[in-house]
């Protein structure tokens, strides 16, 4: 065992994805408060990479790491409880109806990742609307309103969700060993690789217009 599979298992290119969905939707508010924005970053980084990568790794070992089976419970629970406190902190300092949020994506991250209920909600599907309550929370921890705008925004969000993962998996071979996948493995990789970086990009542009501009 050694850190290197610690850091394999935040899935990096993947995390940095679900920190900017959860940027994007705090930054198109009207009004930011950024205390808010960095403990909702913080809770999304404990529960959406670290809780549940972890978690995810307990069941067959996806990422074949030999980190000890408690210590991947241990890491799991730790983050998933942080997770929630935070959650709880912002639903009773902003808004009570936050709690809305908390429940749904706790849910998600234990049913998903351990494949609870005979893995029903293990699927793209679930992971799309995780992501968009991720980016529909962050939005909502400002201005504490969803407009059918917003609404509409986060299906999108949600449908482009489901793509990306359905493009991991049938890329992952090739992030795996590069030397024995398919070309289709090889093109859904490289198009999921792609995608990445232009939400990223497009974050810190709009990071960047909000500071210098409003």
């Amino acid at each position: 065992m050694s850190w290197r599979e610690h850091f394999t298992l935040l899935h990096l290119p993947t995390t940095s994805v679900l920190l900017s969905l959860a940027v994007l939707g705090s930054l198109i508010a009207q009004d930011i408060y950024l205390h808010r924005l960095l403990l909702f970053l913080t809770q999304v980084f404990l529960g959406g990479s670290v809780s549940a990568n972890y978690f995810d790794e307990i069941v067959d070992r996806p990422w074949r790491t030999r980190i000890p089976q408690s210590q991947l419970w241990i890491v799991a629970a730790t983050s998933l409880s942080a997770f929630i406190a935070i959650g709880l902190y912002l639903t009773i300092s902003v808004a009570y109806s936050f709690v809305i949020f908390v429940i749904a994506e706790s849910f998600i991250i234990v049913a998903y990742d351990l494949e609870l209920f005979g893995g029903v909600f293990h699927n793209s599907e679930t992971i799309g609307v995780s992501w968009a309550l991720v980016f529909l929370a962050g939005y909502y921890l400002q201005d504490q309103t969803l407009s059918p705008l917003m609404l509409i925004v986060s299906l999108l969000v949600c449908l482009c969700s489901m793509q990306g993962i359905d493009l991991y998996e049938k890329g992952k071979s090739f992030g795996k060993d590069r030397n024995h996948a398919d070309p289709e493995a090889k093109f859904s990789w490289k198009v999921l690789r792609a995608g990445i970086v232009s939400v990223n990009v497009s974050t810190v542009v709009l990071v960047v217009v909000r500071l210098l501009f409003l």
